[in-house]
């Protein structure tokens, strides 16, 4: 048969005009591509830039607020030891106005109001003696009585000392508490100026030195004692373990004033002395925020600049690309069979060099077109001739099909009907030529053997009649078929079988394992009617050793061998086709077909055959 392609319609060869946003589909035009390849570079540039200008600028920053902070945290130190050196250089300037004389302890509650007029954030004050007995006090305070006794108070005694008093009650808060020895007269020296001076009070004046120093950033104050315990600072961190993290993973930028809070011998209440640490935190979100504007600065100007050159670059490439776009016309129109040819464009660059490989392309498929319609006529005329010589084989086919069912019947026939029909043959005459010699006993013995005779031989036709009707090699396969057929043969003739078959012959299912299943039935069937034997030894395996995942099928090899009275195979038997059905089956196969046997000495055959 004879088929042309299909032609292009004009419809196809001149498509409408597409809306503007369909000329960005990279995928339909070069333009949009080459835009779009520009813009994904500027954006992957933007990124890149963007993110190593953040980076640099939040480095800036940060050493800049780390800076910033380190001063502010020396600064908030200064501050906070002035305020403890004014307050205490009071209390030691009254204390040593005030000789503890016998007698003199009634006036000391006045003297002590006294001073907490003149220094009124001193929330209490109080004179402790050397039995740890109060002696005034300019009111009542509940932590009072937790003071005496304490390691700081002694040496109190002898030098000024600042301690951070932590409450005891949930409902008081923190508090620093300044010590200062006091003058006695002679042999009552040892006593101690005490006063309270509220943290948040200390906290509130820090607060505004740092808001002042950090030009209204928030600040906050931290202060820890040995170990890294947090002594004082937001409610945020006063709960902290000692040696926690006060950045918090990072939120904070934070610094610490270089010189610890060691002067006046500060200490925590409880322990055993050591200096205080100052620290200075702030909010790394609001202290990198210039950082951040930088990025977003930085990347909202290279998209925008990716964004302008993207369309310039789509403008230019339409621009370049003009003459690459009317040659795709003409060649659409070639396609369509509207033109012949293609005007190759002027110039020397790539469009120029693509025109004329394309008028090249065409010249040579129009070529080819014409030589390829004098070839489909010439092969239209072998279709012909090769469809009748086609014809002529199948029905020579069908022939030979209709020829070799022919045979296998009549080998089907041969092997069941004919062998029944011959005994009974010989029979009936035998019973004509001798029957009026024969007493009435005799005769209805030999009619009995007739019709034994003729039972045999119709029981024979239907099982013959019913394997070729069966399929069973193709469902369970050689193996298991031979396996079933000696087993029948052993029940039915007494002979003994030895059999030895391969687990691979179950995998012979074709119609030659079929026709090699009727060749051991017929062996069998001579064995069990002419040899008279006692023993059969029957193998099937394959030759060499084949491995089954080769290339080349398997060869097989079937041994079927007696120990009957044997037979000549070169002397004639006339009426008898037997060993000739079994080598016209062999040949069949294309197997390799052998006999050997004698008078006496048994049978042995042997046929090999391949697998496929």
């Amino acid at each position: 048969m004879r088929r042309s392609l299909p032609q292009p319609n004009e419809a196809m060869d001149a498509p409408p005009p597409l809306p503007w946003w369909q000329r960005l589909n990279p995928w339909r035009h070069f333009a949009a591509a080459l835009g779009w390849a520009m813009f994904a570079l500027v954006v992957v540039g933007a990124l890149v830039a963007a993110e190593w200008a953040a980076s640099e600028a939040a480095r800036h920053v940060a050493v800049a607020a780390r800076a910033r902070l380190q001063q502010t945290a020396n600064q908030a130190a200064d501050a906070l030891m002035a305020q403890l050196q004014v307050r205490l250089a009071a209390m030691r300037a009254t204390a040593a106005q005030w000789p503890l004389l016998p007698g003199a302890a009634a006036a000391l509650g006045d003297s002590l109001a006294a001073l907490q007029a003149q220094q009124p954030e001193l929330g209490w004050i109080g004179a402790v003696d050397a039995s740890g007995q109060w002696l005034a006090a300019t009111a009542p305070w509940p932590e009072a009585h937790s003071l005496p006794g304490q390691p700081w108070l002694e040496r109190a005694r002898r030098n000024p000392v600042v301690v951070l008093h932590r409450s005891h009650d949930q409902g008081m808060l923190d508090s620093l508490v300044l010590a200062v020895p006091m003058t006695a007269g002679a042999g009552e020296r040892g006593a101690v100026l005490v006063a309270q001076l509220p943290w948040l009070w200390l906290q509130a004046v820090l607060d505004a030195q740092l808001r002042a120093i950090g030009g209204g950033v928030p600040i906050e104050l931290l202060l820890t004692g040995p170990g890294g315990r947090v002594l004082a600072g937001p409610p945020a961190v006063r709960g902290l373990a000692p040696g926690a993290d006060l950045s918090d993973g990072g939120r904070y930028l934070l610094e610490r004033a270089h010189a610890p809070l060691s002067e006046e011998r500060l200490a925590e209440e409880g322990a055993a002395g050591g200096a205080w640490q100052l620290w200075v935190r702030e909010s790394a979100r609001q202290a990198l925020a210039p950082a951040r504007e930088t990025h977003q600065a930085v990347l909202i100007g290279v998209l925008a600049v990716g964004l302008l050159a993207a369309l310039a670059a789509v403008g230019v490439a339409r621009w370049l690309l003009r003459r690459l776009d009317a040659l795709a016309q003409q060649a659409r129109a070639v396609r369509a069979g509207r033109r012949d040819s293609i005007d190759i464009p002027a110039g020397r660059d790539e469009v120029h060099a693509i025109g004329v490989t394309l008028a090249q392309l065409i010249s040579h498929w129009q070529e080819e077109k014409a030589a390829l319609t004098r070839l489909n006529t010439e092969l239209d005329a072998r279709v012909a001739a090769r469809t009748a010589r086609i014809e002529r084989l199948a029905q020579d086919a069908r022939r030979a099909a209709v020829t070799r069912e022919r045979l296998r019947l009549a080998r089907g026939l041969h092997d069941t009907l004919a062998h029944s029909l011959m005994a009974l043959l010989t029979q009936i005459r035998l019973m004509r030529k001798l029957g009026a010699q024969w007493s009435r006993e005799r005769l209805d013995a030999e009619l009995r053997d007739a019709e034994q005779l003729a039972t045999d031989g119709l029981a024979e036709a239907r099982a013959a009649i019913g394997q070729m009707r069966a399929s069973g090699v193709h469902d369970s396969g050689l193996g298991p078929e031979l396996q079933a057929l000696l087993q029948q043969f052993a029940e039915r003739s007494g002979v003994h079988v030895e059999a030895q078959i391969a687990a691979a012959a179950a995998d012979l299912v074709d119609d030659r394992a079929a026709i090699v299943l009727d060749m051991a039935r017929e062996l069998l069937r001579n064995v069990e009617r002419h040899a008279d034997a006692g023993m059969v030894r029957v193998t099937l395996e394959p030759e060499g050793g084949q491995d089954a995942g080769g290339d080349e099928p398997w060869r097989w090899c079937l041994s079927l061998s007696d120990d009957g009275r044997g037979f000549d195979p070169t002397a004639p038997h006339t009426g008898h086709f037997g060993l000739v059905g079994l080598r016209e089956q062999a040949l069949q196969l294309g197997a390799a077909w052998a006999l050997d046997s004698a008078p006496g000495q048994g049978c042995r055959v042997r046929l090999r055959f391949s697998a496929a």
